[in-house]
């Protein structure tokens, strides 16, 4: 026992030191009745607020059930999560990372959160200043250093699939229902939002932010907030579709490109994960429909070339299926498209792949030689051959550079 002990210890000590490693993400352990054992965080204001939100309620609650790490999530876009360690089936001592933020939170939000995790006016601008100092973890990223904790902890290797995700949010579980919010000012942010996917302005992170601390969300006949967040999200990602058309996105790329984040959505498990597939919607469309609007000189057929290569990125492509696609001969599109643009369809399709590839690095651990596969490269050497021409970087040079910002 005494070996297994010493042999967790130097495991947990290796895994510390790892997290400290560009994304600094704090560890701490706790007794199974709840009280804080050590922690390598230097704000132990953070424990106060895993106990405010209800977090740590719910993981004593679950560790005599689970053996499994819990994820657990706050309203912030917060993220906790628990690894259990026992003896024999007894619960023995639960180690938490985090906090991390899954995206970028905006300063508004850190504001109102102060009422909410009732911190002390002497301590409030000390607290914006640790908040605004926590790690910024996608995650999938995320998910992967639990795994390695649960390992260092246990030696039992899991996937993403056994994780646990809380079932409830706990920052909505105090016995009081949601204040009504002001319709119309509700509704004015909305017109808002949309307003700026119609105009491509990429000045929305502020009215995105104050959209959100005024609005729950599409009342959804339930108790349930997972279900109650993917009918919000979903029907805004129906909206968003139908303003980025009437500001000239082709259908078909809209369409598309809305069902997949709503596929995205009703498969999440978490509220947190939902808000940060909800912020990286709105921002695609934003982003497709300025570089749409940026670029008037380009015709209705070379923009259908451009939106189709870049949603059919993990797909084989070539200008013979690109050219019996839109209709045209091989010769008319692939001298029209160069004369437009000023690079080949070959060229454009590679710039695709890797603006993909970039995304993918950044989102998820998938090794780069999965990647190479997935958008249609001959090899990974290959892939990291193109890839650093178009960026100046190795594909796992960039992924650790994204990881430490």
């Amino acid at each position: 026992m005494a070996s297994n002990t010493l042999h967790t210890e130097e495991n947990l000590a290796l895994m510390e030191q790892l997290l400290q490693c560009g994304t600094n993400i704090s560890l701490w352990k706790y007794s199974s009745d709840g009280h804080l054992v050590w922690t390598n965080s230097n704000h132990l204001v953070l424990d106060r607020i895993f106990e405010n939100t209800g977090n740590k309620t719910y993981m004593l609650k679950c560790c005599t059930q689970y053996t499994a790490p819990l994820v657990m999530g706050g309203k912030l876009g917060l993220m906790w999560c628990a690894v259990f360690e026992r003896r024999g089936s007894i619960p023995w001592a639960i180690y938490v990372l985090g906090p991390v933020f899954n995206s970028e939170i905006s300063t508004a939000n850190l504001e109102q959160s102060i009422l909410d995790f009732d911190i002390n006016r002497a301590w409030r601008r000390g607290y914006l200043e640790i908040m605004q100092g926590l790690p910024v973890v996608p995650s999938t990223l995320f998910f992967q250093y639990v795994l390695m904790t649960h390992f260092c902890v246990t030696r039992e290797k899991l996937t993403r699939s056994d994780l646990h995700f809380q079932k409830w949010n706990p920052d909505e579980a105090v016995g009081t229902e949601e204040p009504e919010h002001d319709r119309m000012q509700v509704w004015l942010a909305e017109r808002a939002l949309l307003n700026m996917i119609r105009e491509g302005d990429l000045n929305y992170q502020s009215a995105f932010s104050h959209a959100n601390l005024l609005s729950g969300g599409v009342r959804a006949g339930s108790q349930n907030p997972i279900l109650q967040a993917i009918v919000s999200c979903t029907s805004f990602t129906s909206l968003c579709v139908r303003e980025a058309i009437q500001a000239g996105l082709s259908p078909d790329t809209a369409y598309r490109v809305g069902d997949s984040y709503i596929q995205s959505m009703i498969q999440c498990k978490t509220v947190t994960e939902l808000r940060s597939i909800n912020h990286a919607m709105y921002e695609d469309f934003v982003m497709r429909v300025h570089k749409h609007r940026t670029n008037p000189s380009v015709s209705a057929l070379i923009q259908n070339c451009h939106d189709y290569i870049e949603s059919h990125s993990e797909q084989p492509l070539s200008l013979r299926i690109l050219a019996k696609r839109m209709g045209y001969s091989e010769s008319h599109l692939s001298r029209k498209f160069k004369q437009e643009t000023g690079v080949s369809i070959t060229t454009y399709i590679q710039y695709a792949r890797v603006e993909r590839a970039k995304f993918l690095l950044m989102t998820t651990a998938d090794p780069v030689s999965k990647i190479a596969l997935e958008l249609q490269f001959c090899s990974s050497s290959h892939f990291s051959t193109v890839f650093q021409e178009i960026t100046g970087k190795k594909p796992q040079q960039f992924r650790r550079e994204m990881q430490m910002k």
